[in-house]
């Protein structure tokens, strides 16, 4: 969808919604304001990253910024581009490009729910006030790297398996759920922006017709595990692993790890 486009779905839906209670005590003009000042044209994540920091931050106030954009497929992430503000060097290099989606209970759950959470010290909830079982890593981050209250939604296309992750640290405190309301708005709008940036590129690989282990099998090989690792990781034989890649490799038109690798870093 082009930029515009989405400016005027956007409009169109705040105001269906106006009289919902979940916005209420949200400054919608102010809002409108903000898609106003939507980047047209091509987008890249410079453009993304100038909008959020200069318009959003009018509606929605926040210290740190990140979103990401990935792969979801045999319980794990493979994160393919990542747009932040804020946040220190030694936070961004703790982020693994491939990780186990139960790794962390809050995006575990937000994968699962698709709802928008909130997080502090005392714990993780959604906007109806339903607790959420935070990892200790992620309760560990919040003091490590001093951040606050984080505010937290995305997009997922099950279709794709893919989506949009966007996470905002030093949201205040107070009415949470106000804040998890307006996060209900930005998602599906930073989503546009972050597939508009995919338009302009040459289609990637597609992926549509493998399996889920297929997918899982290629997921492990990107983290570098060997074909015997990875049938210790999947309790299946090294066999039914060759087997596997030798179908990857027949879909694909290659013939070799290397190859696979090549193509999809």
């Amino acid at each position: 969808m082009h930029p515009s486009e989405d400016k005027a779905a956007a409009r169109e839906s705040v105001q269906k919604t106006d009289a919902s209670p979940n916005l209420s005590g949200l400054d919608l003009q102010t809002w409108l304001e903000v898609l106003s000042a939507l980047p047209g044209g091509p987008v890249t994540e410079s453009d993304i990253l100038a909008w959020v920091e200069g318009p959003l931050r009018k509606f929605f106030p926040f210290e740190k910024f990140l979103g990401a954009y990935g792969g979801l497929s045999g319980g794990m992430i493979r994160m393919r581009s990542l747009v932040t503000s804020g946040y220190p060097q030694e936070f961004l290099s703790t982020l693994e490009h491939v990780f186990d989606v139960t790794s962390r209970g809050c995006f575990s759950w937000w994968t699962s729910k698709r709802k928008a959470f909130f997080l502090d010290q005392t714990g993780a909830r959604d906007e109806q006030g339903v607790q959420i079982v935070p990892s200790r890593r992620e309760l560990e981050e919040l003091e490590r790297f001093a951040l606050g209250a984080v505010a937290a939604h995305g997009v997922i296309d099950p279709y794709a398996k893919a989506g949009t992750y966007i996470s905002f640290a030093g949201v205040p405190r107070t009415r949470y759920k106000r804040t998890l309301a307006a996060l209900d708005l930005i998602a599906p709008v930073l989503h546009s922006l972050f597939m508009a940036t995919k338009q302009p590129e040459k289609a990637g690989v597609d992926l549509t017709p493998l399996t889920d282990r297929q997918r899982e099998l290629i997921d492990l090989a990107l983290e570098g595990l060997s074909d015997k690792a990875i049938a210790r990781r999947l309790s299946i034989s090294d066999h039914t692993v060759g087997n596997h890649f030798r179908a990857i490799y027949a879909q694909l038109g290659i013939s070799k790890r290397s190859q696979l690798i090549a193509l999809l870093k």
